[in-house]
């Protein structure tokens, strides 16, 4: 296991990934470029700008069954798209759950794998794991509107 990755452009930064085989136990974002060339972690950035979604298992073990739920959620909100943290609680059956869904995202270790950016706040961004400024450049360079 080791990270590799790919210089992102539109976002300043490198997007690396560590993986087995298949699996993808982290996803994170770094201001040194990559050691190591990755598929994947192209793939990724190639979703943000237009492609399609990488085809990559995320690692959910450990987590707990609420974590699960809220992830399943995020991951099918499309390109382009925002849901609140209360529209995830709503559609987990938890309606007043909106902090929970929150402390959830922020346990996130695989984001833009499991697209925890595009939960907002209903009073505007949100927190994300880096910063409100990069969480905004994600949703420009997707074209989201917020």
């Amino acid at each position: 296991m080791g990270l590799e990755g790919v210089w992102a452009e539109p976002l300043d930064c490198s997007i690396l990934v560590e993986r087995t085989n298949c699996t993808v136990h982290r996803v994170l974002l770094s201001p040194d470029p990559p050691e190591r060339a990755s598929t994947l972690a192209g793939e990724i950035l190639g979703h943000l700008k237009g492609g399609p979604r990488p085809m990559a298992e995320p690692d959910l073990s450990g987590l707990s069954s609420f974590q699960k739920d809220v992830f399943e959620v995020v991951i099918e909100i499309d390109r382009g798209e925002t849901m609140t943290y209360g529209d995830v609680a709503k559609k987990i059956g938890r309606a007043k759950g909106s902090r929970a869904v929150g402390r959830a995202l922020a346990g996130n270790s695989l984001p833009l794998l499991i697209p925890c950016h595009r939960v907002v706040s209903t009073r505007g961004l949100g927190g994300y794991i880096y910063g409100e400024r990069m969480k905004a450049r994600i949703l420009a360079l997707e074209k989201a509107e917020v």
